[in-house]
């Protein structure tokens, strides 16, 4: 059965998390194809396209980059990397970096928010210890 993809966001509209199934990238903005935990097919558009030069660091053997994480409509992107010395990092990288290491074939997600009324949520929910 073939997958049909459902609605379409821009940047900031989209509620949730999806790994990114593909892209198609246009002459000022990137068309991402994602897959909600939930099997949602959807189209996210975001303002930026693959920029080679904002991944310069992961080039090198010092950093393996792993998965790259695309927040806040882009407003916000990570990318976890294995250093050679052993262990992982985080680090903050562009938005044209994130969809550059994507492009290079590095694992993709992206994380549109979580609504504030969702109780799970890490950003409103109080912490508690685990007992």
């Amino acid at each position: 059965m073939a997958e049909t993809w459902g609605t379409s966001h821009n940047s900031g509209q989209f509620v949730g998390s999806a790994v990114v199934a593909g892209a198609t990238y246009g002459p000022h903005h990137t068309l991402l194809r994602l897959k909600t935990f939930g099997g949602e097919l959807i189209d996210y558009r975001v303002g930026d396209v693959p920029d080679p030069a904002g991944i310069a660091e992961f080039n090198g053997d010092d950093l393996r980059p792993i998965s790259v994480k695309i927040q806040d409509g882009g407003e916000q992107c990570s990318v976890v990397a294995r250093a050679a010395a052993g262990g992982a990092r985080a680090l903050r990288v562009s938005l044209g970096g994130a969809l550059a290491l994507y492009k290079s074939g590095v694992h993709a997600v992206v994380d549109g928010g979580l609504s504030a009324g969702v109780p799970c949520s890490a950003r409103n929910a109080p912490r508690t210890a685990l007992q």
